[in-house]
């Protein structure tokens, strides 16, 4: 007697559901945070299609589908990187009042250059992918800004804790005194 094979009596409707292609968006985001780790872990010039691959388990062909170019996916990761470092120093900020949200800053600062985020962002600037002008921020918030990047540069760069703390210290107060005699 002759049968079929189970396979073959399944109806090409109930096969399709097997076929259905993987949630797009997911696998995007997951190309994108490989990439910010590229950057984390080996900076500007670590940053490969390869390597990127690598970290998200996909295949090169599937980075390029998802951004075109390795030139796309840096940009979307450094804007990835910019604004999230930006929302996390923020965030300590506020996290309390006066001199406790200093500390917070602080200490997101020195997660970050352990993390490699502080050196991603160096890289990143560097390389022109991330705009830190001044242009047309008002001097508090641009003498902020220099604070907490000149910290940064300083922990990604190796200078001591101790030092790098004592500096940080005194910027803040420097921009304290400054902008209340305004």
């Amino acid at each position: 007697m002759f049968r079929l094979a189970p396979s073959l009596l399944t109806s090409p409707i109930e096969r399709r559901d097997n076929n259905l292609p993987k949630d797009a968006a997911a696998t995007r985001a997951n190309i994108l945070a490989a990439a910010v780790q590229t950057l984390q872990r080996g900076g500007v010039e670590g940053f490969t299609l390869d390597a990127v691959a690598r970290r998200a388990g996909v295949v090169k062909g599937l980075v390029l589908y998802h951004y075109a170019s390795r030139g796309r996916l840096l940009r979307a990761a450094a804007s990835q990187v910019a604004a999230s470092r930006s929302a996390a120093i923020e965030h300590a900020l506020a996290s309390a009042p006066g001199a406790g949200g200093l500390d917070a800053c602080w200490e997101e600062l020195r997660r970050q250059a352990e993390d490699g985020t502080a050196r991603a962002w160096l890289g990143l600037c560097a390389a022109g992918l991330i705009d830190r002008s001044a242009r047309n921020a008002h001097f508090e918030d641009a003498a902020r800004d220099a604070v907490i990047d000149g910290t940064a540069i300083a922990l990604a760069t190796g200078v001591p804790l101790a030092d790098a703390k004592d500096a940080y210290d005194a910027l803040w107060l420097t921009l304290l005194e400054v902008t209340a005699k305004s």
